[in-house]
């Protein structure tokens, strides 16, 4: 799970959140299969972080249609119980149990609402 005391970076956070792996583990699967060195905690790409949830166990499928701010499309169209990775902009965020979670911290909906959704991808 998450910790307070440890956030690297968004995309791992979001995959760490969706499939209750420690994001340390995370981390290190992300680096590993990407041939990254260990004091890696940059940047994170869309296409690797589907990988590296599949590779953990976790499949991911695109949800189609997904668009506008992430508080409109978490409120209206996000079905409960689903778990979401989301992009908005270069940022990625998890919601899970209806909230979003990023590398800031759990229940972030209020600080992101505006933000525009890039990609949507819901656990299968």
């Amino acid at each position: 799970m998450i910790e307070d005391a440890y956030r690297p970076n968004c995309g791992p956070t979001a995959i760490a959140a969706l499939t209750g792996i420690d994001v340390d583990n995370v981390m290190s699967a992300y680096r590993e299969h990407w041939n990254l060195g260990p004091r890696w905690n940059g940047r994170s790409h869309l296409s690797r972080l589907i990988t590296t949830a599949k590779r953990l166990g976790t499949i991911l499928k695109p949800e189609r249609g997904a668009k506008g701010s992430l508080g409109t499309w978490v409120n209206r169209e996000a079905i409960p119980g689903r778990r979401y990775l989301i992009r908005v902009g270069g940022h990625f965020v998890a919601l899970t149990d209806g909230k979003v979670i990023d590398q800031k911290g759990a229940d972030r909906l209020d600080d992101l609402a505006k933000k525009r959704i890039t990609n949507v991808y819901f656990v299968k």
